[in-house]
């Protein structure tokens, strides 16, 4: 399972040293952190720069009026209603669309998805979209890899698994390459603690894992390195935590980022720690406890340099590029050569961060709101049950997709 960069305010210069340093990247660009001007400049830095870009439309609330969504051309507040009623809309929209796509070079054409609340409807409604949306696609775009966006209201993922295998069964008749899946987290956590919506977007894709179908998950965390299990291609995240999970974020107009605490991501706790506990877990003479093991990063080493880590110059920008090289590397290391072996792997990262939470909560060193204490049962209900019912497959077909 690959790690890719889901682009985001202030991202571009991380990209393009990622990109000589992992000397293979692909971005997930976003039209509502890049203008059009932008995009065509930076499609071509990009391109330099050996980057393999993707383009989100973004269309999940079309009602938005964000000041860049807007500067789009195939922008329109009445695209829900379009969709529905005029036959040659959809065309008209993904033409717009591969406009863009062409100025990014993209590699993949992505086609948007609405984000649409979940109701007795809902599974109609996605099917009508969708092969319309498709259908426009393949009547455009015939040298690309076509990715069908899944937008994925919480609701809907915390419903029966009856209605994930009706979503695998209509998405099986899909003429698509792959899917790019957005699922929305239950009130908004960075941490979800539901284990039914965890376990269903497991089972979702696994399901089109066993298509023969590529899935890449969108705004990911650390939560979501269970998706090794399912074998998808890749998670996609980034800085902020508006592209670690997926939210609303396209209602309001934000003249700048709000900058709060610098948090530490810790890999074998899964968790990020705050600098006020850093200097805690230091007087308590155990932060050498907390350095990575295996990480070949120096993004942290002011943090273990001998010193109170508040009195360090680390900052936000390290703490963020420590955050994703970690998580590309867990990303690896979760997939292994066999769906038995990938189990095994994620089952000893869970009890690894257990292990490390507690120890480190004994003394006096503690997580608070981005601590993976209370969602271990959660990955953990989420593989067993995707071992119950798709093991056999997985472990037979695991090499073929």
């Amino acid at each position: 399972m690959e790690l890719y960069m889901q682009f985001g305010w202030g991202m571009k210069n991380l990209v393009l040293d990622f990109a000589n340093e992992w000397k293979s990247l692909n971005v997930i660009l976003s039209p509502r952190d890049i203008t059009p001007v932008q995009l065509e400049k930076w499609g071509k830095e990009f391109s330099k720069a050996g980057v393999s870009c993707l383009f989100d439309p973004q269309c999940y609330f079309p009602r938005s009026n964000h000041k860049r969504l807007s500067q789009y051309d195939y922008w329109n507040n009445s695209m829900s209603t379009n969709l529905s009623s005029n036959e040659n809309y959809e065309t008209t929209l993904i033409r717009k669309i591969k406009h863009y796509n062409d100025l990014a070079n993209s590699s993949k054409f992505i086609i948007p998805a609405i984000m649409r609340k979940y109701d007795v409807d809902w599974l109609e409604r996605w099917r009508k979209d969708s092969f319309k949306l498709i259908e426009a696609t393949k009547n455009v775009i015939n040298n690309k890899k076509i990715l069908l966006t899944l937008a994925l209201p919480s609701d809907l993922m915390c419903q029966s698994e009856d209605i994930i295998e009706k979503m695998i069964d209509t998405a099986g008749q899909y003429e698509v390459d792959g899917f790019y899946i957005i699922a929305e987290p239950p009130n908004g956590q960075y941490l979800v603690e539901n284990p039914l919506w965890l376990s269903n977007v497991l089972q979702l894709c696994a399901g089109l894992k066993l298509l023969q179908k590529e899935v890449i998950y969108g705004y990911a965390n650390q939560q979501m390195l269970c998706l090794s299990a399912a074998k998808i291609d890749a998670i996609a995240s980034g800085t902020y935590l508006n592209v670690r999970k997926f939210s609303n974020k396209f209602e309001e107009i934000e003249s700048e980022i709000k900058r709060k605490s610098i948090w530490y991501y810790y890999p074998e706790s899964l968790s990020e720690y705050k600098f006020s506990f850093l200097d805690v877990a230091y007087n308590a003479k155990v932060l050498d406890e907390m350095k990575p093991h295996g990480y070949k990063n120096t993004y942290i080493n002011l943090i273990f340099s001998g010193v109170m880590p508040s009195t360090t110059t680390f900052n936000e920008t390290l703490a963020f590029r420590h955050y994703l090289e970690a998580l590309k590397e867990q990303a690896t290391i979760c997939t292994r050569g066999s769906f038995k072996e990938t189990i095994s792997a994620n089952e000893i990262l869970l009890e690894t961060a257990e292990r490390r939470i507690e120890y480190l909560e004994r003394n006096g060193v503690y997580a608070q709101a981005r601590s993976f204490k209370e969602v271990v049962d959660v990955n953990r209900s989420a593989i067993q049950r995707l071992q119950k019912t798709r093991g056999f497959l997985l472990e037979y077909s695991w090499n073929n997709i």
